[in-house]
């Protein structure tokens, strides 16, 4: 099997650093890569021949805040796969079109927490596979967290390294390695249904009037960021009509993020924001974030929705109604 090493102090010329403002630094007596500069990706020149391989390197976090992974499945710039690992987690956070989406991809399918990496050299590893990826720290044999659906898809295209807030990388190899399969977790949309999360969703920018079909993820969201270039201050008209065979009252419960103003059958019922802002907010969109209690008609409801961007971390709605009989009537005009 072909293994690639780069030391990442004095072979930094093999790759394109972008804005990254990466360079060669030393952490605890370790020659390494430094980087400061918010999200920047520093990608291989060179696309590797393997279809199956192992991402390994040194990392180490200095300070209470910061961020160091790998980057792979390169579709271009603005959109990678990117795992990283955090001072007390591990987290998957595909790149869509220019912005993270962290506060879209949480919970245990796409995080596992850890004892504090904080202040001190670690060994972070990454096996890709064509359905896939797990994660490993240090000498283990098991991986800590495993993701079964690559959000870009198959993940051939260029690798690399990204950094944010301070960190250090040092001796990344890549090794091919062999086959193995990695069971494929499918969008479960009956499944989804039967939770009451609003599956189908027109949307069009709010400066437009051109509404498209789109579908949750496969964990309920709306995610925005697939879809749009985020950029500060955009928004997006979001609306779903659905038929009930009868009047009903339930809670309706939803995440969002960043800002959000929403309707239901006409009438305002919620406007609020939620961000990145630690200790007090994490920003990140969950179903149960808020609630309202609604009375719905007989027949045709509509929820609609305005979300704003305000930062770069995922963009998007989640909502729950509470029936259980909802046929969405969604067309593309």
């Amino acid at each position: 099997m072909t293994k690639l090493s780069f030391n990442l102090w004095n072979d930094l010329d093999q790759f394109d650093l972008g804005n990254s403002n990466a360079r060669p630094g030393v952490y605890l007596g370790q020659q390494a890569t430094y980087l400061e500069k918010t999200g920047s990706a520093v990608f291989l020149h060179d696309e590797i021949p393997f279809t199956c391989f192992r991402l390994e390197a040194e990392v180490a976090i200095p300070e209470q805040v910061g961020f160091i992974g790998f980057v792979f499945g390169t579709k271009d710039s603005k959109n990678y796969e990117l795992i990283y690992l955090a001072p007390e987690e591990i987290q998957y956070d595909p790149v869509m079109n220019g912005s993270t989406t962290w506060q879209i991809y949480n919970g245990p399918m796409y995080q596992k927490p850890l004892p504090n990496t904080t202040g001190k050299w670690e060994k972070f590893a990454l096996e890709v596979q064509p359905n896939g990826a797990a994660v490993y720290m240090g000498d283990d044999t098991f991986p800590q967290l495993v993701i079964p659906n690559l959000q870009h898809g198959d993940p051939i295209g260029k690798i690399g390294f990204w950094g944010f807030l301070p960190s250090y990388i040092r001796n990344l190899s890549i090794e091919e390695i062999k086959p193995t399969p990695i069971t494929k977790r499918e969008r479960d949309l009956e499944r989804l249904l039967t939770e009451t999360f609003v599956t189908e969703w027109m949307v069009s920018p709010v400066t437009e009037n051109h509404w498209t079909k789109a579908v949750v993820e496969e964990n309920g969201i709306l995610n925005l960021n697939r879809i749009y270039t985020a950029e500060q201050g955009s928004s997006v008209h979001a609306k779903s009509t659905f038929y009930i065979p009868e009047e009903n009252e339930t809670l309706l419960t939803f995440g969002y993020s960043d800002h959000l103003r929403l309707w239901v059958n006409d009438d305002e019922v919620y406007q609020g924001y939620w961000i990145w802002s630690p200790p007090e907010s994490d920003g990140r969109i969950r179903s149960d974030f808020a609630s309202v209690p609604v009375r719905w008609r007989a027949g045709f409801n509509t929820i609609r929705a305005e979300i704003t961007n305000n930062e770069f971390f995922g963009w998007g709605l989640c909502i729950k109604t509470g029936l259980s009989n909802m046929s969405f009537i969604t067309e593309e005009k």
